[in-house]
């Protein structure tokens, strides 16, 4: 109802609804503002745990229900739910998703209350960001930080990524709230990390050791048909001979999964065209799924994997599964009660960690040099913590994805940003293939420098640079800026057990 007491229930649905548009494709940063803002001031008007539960329950809900609202497409126009089963099954998803802020804000209003507000405010999102970095294998999409790779603040991600950028906004907008409810100018002091952001900027934290040739295919198989058997064959025959007119380049990618053949049985084919390859001195980097052969360990176990062949080598399997998406949680109970659980390749098996990275052959005239590319799946690219592990010895960065699974929605779009985010946060630059879209390659600075358009069947070659070096993320992680969150939150809650009443700062 619309009543004065469900006044500031309203504005955080409505300003949790807001916070996509911060984000790619829109990239509208103020909204992001905005939508922090609003549930700042929801939450100053929550007197019990209970009411900024609710509150920040709400604001998840807006957030998470349009933000991931792309689910539906995979479920729907790909899984074969009905309409009538699949709104409530991502409405659901995003409610659940949205009692991780809930439960922080809890946190808050239990033990901080409105002592410290605005550093408070900035503290428990960045812990709850972090939080869904992890929880349940993680879901570190829909960051507030991942909105600004063209701002001011994109210079703070190579200091500790998007979480810092997060911080910064939550603080910015809590202290605008207090600006205007108070015209204490103080206030506006959080402003000054934005031009500091920009001279950020300036510092080259990686360098370049040098330069390789790359392209990248986007084969455009159609997702409905793309696992028929009768498709095998002709699906590699299309990228082979997408793939002929790169031949020369050092690296050429391929999608997630563009072989749809085990490997095992593609190994005859892979052999016939890596003499191709390497009569070219060229390497082909491809996903392709992966099953243990008889009398291993794992007999029989599958991996989404990514193979190197030609002038270079190496398997790499995949680490961070999506749930009901490359594995079903509680798989024996829901197995088979709608047909999005029975998705060709969705009983995966993790990789293990500290696999080597790929290894690819540089032409350098007439001499050769290795270059060791960190390979990632899909969601992978979305982990910071992950692929600033591994970029650390990598010279570039790959990324392969089927994004064909979410159609032209905002799931790819927001993808591709994340991609930028972690090219910036790791100062290297990235080569990403998807089957459908958004193939690029991205700069160490998360410029993209060469792009296919979606739903084309098509490819480009370019230089990318191999560079070497730490960012300070890379070196420090998020701990440092975790465990000045918690010491802000204990100032916090020690000033209201003390009883000095609200403090703002």
């Amino acid at each position: 109802m619309f009543t004065r007491a469900a006044l500031p229930s309203w504005i955080a649905l409505v300003g949790g609804a807001l916070f996509p548009f911060a984000l790619a494709p829109h990239f509208l940063w103020p909204l992001g503002l905005i939508s922090l803002a609003a549930l700042f001031y929801a939450l100053q008007k929550s007197d019990t745990g209970k009411a900024a539960f609710k509150r920040a329950w709400l604001f998840g809900l807006g957030q998470f229900g349009l933000g991931v609202s792309w689910i539906y497409v995979s479920m729907h126009d790909h899984g074969g739910t009905p309409a009538w089963l699949a709104v409530p099954a991502v409405a659901l998803f995003a409610g659940f998703l949205a009692l991780i802020p809930a439960f922080w804000f809890l946190l808050r209003q239990k033990f901080s209350g409105q002592s410290l507000a605005v550093f408070s405010f900035a503290s428990y999102w960045l812990l709850q960001e972090w939080c869904r970095s992890w929880f349940l294998t993680g879901f570190p999409w829909l960051y507030a930080g991942d909105a600004h790779l063209f701002t001011w603040l994109a210079g703070w991600a190579p200091v500790s990524g998007a979480y810092v950028i997060s911080f910064i906004l939550a603080l910015t907008a809590a202290s605008l709230v207090i600006v205007v409810q108070t015209r204490n100018w103080v206030y506006l002091m959080p402003l000054l990390l934005w031009p500091a952001g920009d001279a950020l900027k300036q510092i080259n934290w990686t360098h370049a050791t040098g330069t390789m040739s790359v392209g990248v295919v986007q084969g455009n198989v159609e997702q409905n048909r793309k696992w028929l058997n009768e498709e095998i064959f002709p699906t590699i025959d299309r990228y082979q001979a997408d793939t002929r007119p790169l031949l020369g380049n050092d690296l050429i990618l391929w999608p997630e999964t563009a072989i749809t053949l085990l490997y095992q049985r593609y190994q005859p084919y892979m052999e016939l065209f890596a003499e191709e390859l390497q009569d070219n001195n060229s390497t082909v980097i491809t996903g392709i799924p992966f099953r243990w052969p008889r009398g291993t360990e794992l007999e029989g176990e599958y991996h989404n994997s990514i193979i190197a062949f030609g002038e270079g080598e190496g398997v790499y399997h995949k680490q961070r599964l999506v749930p009901f998406g490359e594995y079903i949680p509680l798989e024996s109970a829901i197995r088979g009660l709608i047909p999005f659980f029975d998705l060709p390749m969705s009983s995966f098996r993790a990789g293990e960690v500290d696999q080597d990275l790929l290894k690819v052959t540089v032409h350098q005239g007439d001499s050769t040099e290795l270059a060791l590319v960190a390979p990632y799946i899909c969601y992978e690219i979305a982990y910071p913590d992950l692929v600033l592990e591994t970029a650390k010895n990598a010279d570039l960065l790959v990324t392969i994805s089927n994004d064909a699974w979410f159609g032209d929605s905002l799931g790819p779009k927001q993808h591709m940003a994340l991609a930028q985010m972690r090219a910036l946060e790791t100062g290297r630059w990235i080569l990403r293939s998807t089957n459908t879209g958004i193939s690029a390659l991205v700069n160490h600075k998360g410029e993209i420098t060469d792009r296919i358009p979606v739903s084309e069947r098509t490819s480009f070659s370019s230089v990318a640079e191999r560079r070497a070096g730490e960012t300070l993320y890379m070196k420090i992680g998020v701990l440092p800026l975790l465990c000045f969150a918690f010491t802000l939150i204990a100032l916090a809650t020690l000033i209201q057990r003390k009883g000095r009443g609200e403090t703002a700062l």
